[in-house]
């Protein structure tokens, strides 16, 4: 019963949004078209600047890039205003009338209006699986924060610390990723594996269009300077070039990055269509 009040407010709800509209004038002002069509010409101009320096991927500019397109041509079919300004209200009411019968008639008949609510408290086995998977994250956390402290009194264990690194990636905490894998480059410096591991640990949460912090540029100049061909390292450097207008700098990078790929794998695919973006900057 308390779905059904509860379905009743929501298709009240949906109502009073949809059919809103109906009860009040439907006049539009021409200029509102040619307003619309401004912004979106815009809009279009951004994205491919956006596109062109690597900020945006190349699907999510050709979806983006489709999208206002749409958008524009419906707005340039819609350059007369309506014709109409009266109310609807006869409309409405009919819409209305119809939505509420219709959505009554499937509820009852592919609902389950009798059927008693099943509040989270008395969902026992959902329950039992929310406290497992806590009590063993607890356990994990527990695990990582003992081997932390073990790690305090072997500053020359370099698996240990190591495995420190990975566990705090695991469950995402960056900065004390880093701050492991940092201790573990002491203990083997200019190894790129290890620097890398302190390069992704950097980046976690990073979203792909903020700009590469500069300690991480350093980072992976270094990884480059020891061995030119880490793929991971030719990418952001690449990325890093092309967010900051280096074009010819961001072309070198990822060429030679096409060099050290698979030739049939969708990491070459990828570094393509970037390059693609990029050819005429």
């Amino acid at each position: 019963m308390l779905l059904a009040i509860l379905l009743l407010g929501v298709t009240a709800i949906v109502l009073a949004t949809v059919l809103g509209p109906l009860m009040k004038s439907t006049r539009a002002p021409v200029e509102r078209a040619a307003f619309d069509r401004a912004i979106y010409r815009d809009q279009l101009k951004e994205l491919d600047r956006d596109a062109a320096r690597g900020v945006v991927g190349t699907d999510e500019a050709a979806a983006a890039r489709l999208e206002l397109q749409r958008r524009l041509l419906a707005a340039e079919k819609d350059d007369a205003p309506t014709s109409s300004g009266a109310r609807l209200p006869v409309v409405a009411i009919v819409l209305s009338t119809i939505l509420v019968t219709v959505a009554g008639g499937i509820y009852l008949r592919l609902g389950s209006p009798s059927l008693p609510d099943l509040p989270y408290a008395d969902r026992a086995a959902e329950r039992s699986k929310d406290v497992q998977a806590q009590a063993q994250l607890t356990q994990i956390r527990a695990m990582v924060a003992k081997l932390a402290e073990e790690m305090a009194s072997k500053p020359d264990d370099l698996e240990g610390w190591l495995r420190l690194g990975r566990s705090y990636s695991v469950l995402n905490q960056p900065a004390e990723a880093q701050a492991a894998f940092a201790h573990a480059e002491t203990l083997k410096p200019n190894d790129t594996a290890v620097m890398m591991a302190e390069t992704e640990a950097m980046l976690a949460g990073h979203a792909p269009t903020d700009p590469i912090p500069d300690p991480v540029v350093t980072l992976l100049r270094r990884v480059i300077a020891i061995d030119p061909k880490v793929p991971a390292a030719l990418w952001y450097l690449g990325l890093h070039a092309a967010q900051q207008g280096a074009f010819a700098e961001a072309r070198n990078d990822w060429q030679k990055l096409q060099g050290v790929l698979p030739t049939d794998g969708d990491e070459q695919k990828m570094v393509a269509a970037a390059l693609d973006a990029i050819k005429d900057r």
